[in-house]
């Protein structure tokens, strides 16, 4: 806002919408898992360990229907704006020509589209509405995985040509997730076809995937918060 030929200006801390963004999915279907449960909508486990039911289960009937509804389509919000911001963050890092990197954004906001499509269909009956759903959770999880190797790579390039100092464990912490995120993805598949119990295999790996795709996110609130990214208002 400016006065005269004088502007004020504020920078506000961005870090805690990367908290925001790595928290509120995971906290959402533990919840909605606890609630659905506790209905007896679902059977009672431990589903990171024991797979006893799907994450799309939990948001599936009753409460955890509306939870799930009520806290996701505002977590792919917040994916795509987080996935911009990793853009532009980028471009601030780049001191002497900063550039932004579209791929990045794209993926990361088609991401979060594909989140928000897989959410509405949710709890809807019949073929076209379970391709949706497939179709929506599947673009999902590429474009994400493509768009966290895009900023590894990134972050990397900086750090060696642009001197770009982070905490020590955030890159090869970034790289062992992505690395497990593959592994597990790759396990996936032949799990459906050749394990007795597929459901259960499957679905744990499904809960542990979610767990480490929010650990990415949270290892950037830490970058973030080291390198002071903020948004500047006049």
């Amino acid at each position: 806002m400016a006065s005269g030929s004088h502007a004020s200006q504020s920078a506000v801390e961005l870090s805690p919408l990367a908290l925001v963004n790595a928290l509120l999915p995971l906290v959402a279907i533990n919840v909605c898992y606890v609630v659905s449960f506790s209905a007896e909508h679902i059977p009672a486990c431990i589903p990171y360990w024991e797979g006893c039911t799907s994450i799309s289960a939990t948001g599936r009937y009753g409460a955890g229907y509306f939870i799930f509804k009520g806290t996701m389509i505002p977590a792919g919000v917040l994916l795509c704006l987080y996935w911009w911001l990793c853009s532009r963050w980028l471009a601030g890092l780049q001191k002497d020509s900063p550039r932004a990197s579209p791929a990045l954004a794209i993926l990361g906001i088609l991401a979060g589209i594909f989140l928000i499509l897989y959410v509405v269909f949710l709890g809807s009956s019949g073929d076209f509405y379970r391709f949706m759903r497939r179709f929506g959770v599947i673009v999902y999880f590429g474009c994400s995985g493509l768009a966290q190797l895009v900023l590894i790579r990134r972050l990397y390039i900086l750090r060696q040509d642009h001197g770009l100092r982070l905490p020590a464990y955030i890159l090869p912490g970034k790289v062992a997730v992505g690395l497990a995120l593959l592994i597990m993805g790759l396990v996936s598949i032949p799990v459906k076809n050749f394990v007795v119990d597929a459901d259960r295999v499957a679905n744990a790996v499904e809960w542990n995937f979610a767990l480490l795709m929010q650990c990415f996110y949270l290892l950037t609130w830490r970058a973030w918060k080291a390198t002071g990214f903020r948004a500047t208002f006049s």
